[in-house]
């Protein structure tokens, strides 16, 4: 397969005005030091995809080393008056599964500031690139990624380190598993029953609404709620989960799909509506209108807001 590596991290230009370069916000940074640490799960790529159409996939692959990237985007944000702290930018995720089309590119990080020996939080990023193609997907992927992070270091370096909270940079290579330790449905197997409407009920193992489950011949589930707030799946507006006789199920557009537990996490695998849309509860980046798409998708529960981070799109397992 063909790779082609991109700076996908690097400072925008910054349009000038009268010739002359204007300078960039915010004016004063607290930090003049930035160092990396990549968390991703692969690091090998960022996806492959089909760059012309009928095309076998690339492999795009973020151009090495990272850390001189995100020193550029410190280094324009600093001064002879900017602090002369230090903080530790932690990729946690940056990928997508469509090898052609419409992606859905999934960006999180975490912004640190070193303090006391250790690390405080100081801002998180965990957003979605929506982006078209065959034509022009790759710049236009690397404009939105570029901008996206460009723009947390920069609402980021403002911040003083105000969490009480001090990380061990081991905590930190391992931050994942150390906040999911605070999520009940993380660290238990047995689920309580009863009907959830959001991810938060979920993750605290709280119930929050009242209903009847009832099987089809098929053994499909059908449910009906208590309330006329909520709706069929098929409905504009329906309930994140469902535990029935002790199995959890995600709530879809397109029916109920068993979560599956597989070490620290939740997967399902399940048709999806993933038109794109500026209305997203999770924050969406749209950079073009996308299409429904009922296909079977492999899907992971992201532990932070339950968004599906979607790991295996159909095209590419059918490849």
């Amino acid at each position: 397969m063909p790779e082609r590596h991109h700076s996908f991290f690097r400072r925008e230009q910054r349009p000038r005005s009268n010739g002359r370069r204007q300078k960039p916000h915010p004016e004063k940074s607290g930090y003049k030091l930035i160092a990396f640490l990549d968390s991703r799960q692969d690091t090998s790529c960022v996806g492959n995809y089909s760059l012309e159409q009928g095309a076998k996939p690339t492999k795009l692959i973020l151009k090495t080393p990272i850390q001189p990237q995100l020193e550029a985007i410190l280094n324009a944000y600093t001064d002879a008056s900017s602090g002369f702290g230090a903080v530790l930018f932690q990729l946690k995720r940056f990928s997508f599964a469509e090898t052609q089309r419409t992606t859905y590119t999934y960006l999180s990080a975490t912004l640190y500031a070193l303090k006391d020996n250790g690390y405080v939080s100081l801002l998180s990023l965990d957003t979605t690139l929506v982006i078209d193609g065959p034509v022009n997907f790759q710049p236009a992927l690397a404009y939105a990624s570029n901008a996206a992070v460009n723009n947390f270091i920069a609402r980021g370096i403002v911040l003083a380190p105000a969490d009480h909270v001090v990380y061990s940079y081991d905590d930190v290579r391992h931050i994942d598993s150390v906040q999911k330790r605070k999520l009940k449905a993380y660290n238990t197997s047995a689920y309580a029953e009863g009907f959830y409407s959001n991810y938060n009920a979920f993750k605290n193992q709280t119930p929050d609404l009242q209903g009847v489950v009832k099987l089809r011949s098929d053994s499909s589930m059908t449910v009906t709620l208590h309330s006329t707030e909520w709706t069929e799946p098929r409905g504009k507006k329906h309930i994140f989960a469902v535990v029935y006789r002790g199995v959890p199920y995600v709530v879809t557009h397109f029916g109920y799909y068993p979560l599956e537990k597989v070490g620290d996490d939740f997967y399902f695998s399940g048709h999806l509506n993933v038109a794109g849309s500026a209305q997203s509860p999770f924050g969406l980046f749209t950079g073009n209108k996308a299409d429904a798409d009922k296909s079977n998708y492999r899907v992971l529960i992201d532990y932070t807001n339950g968004e599906f981070i979607h790991l295996k799109a159909p095209e590419a397992a059918a490849q």
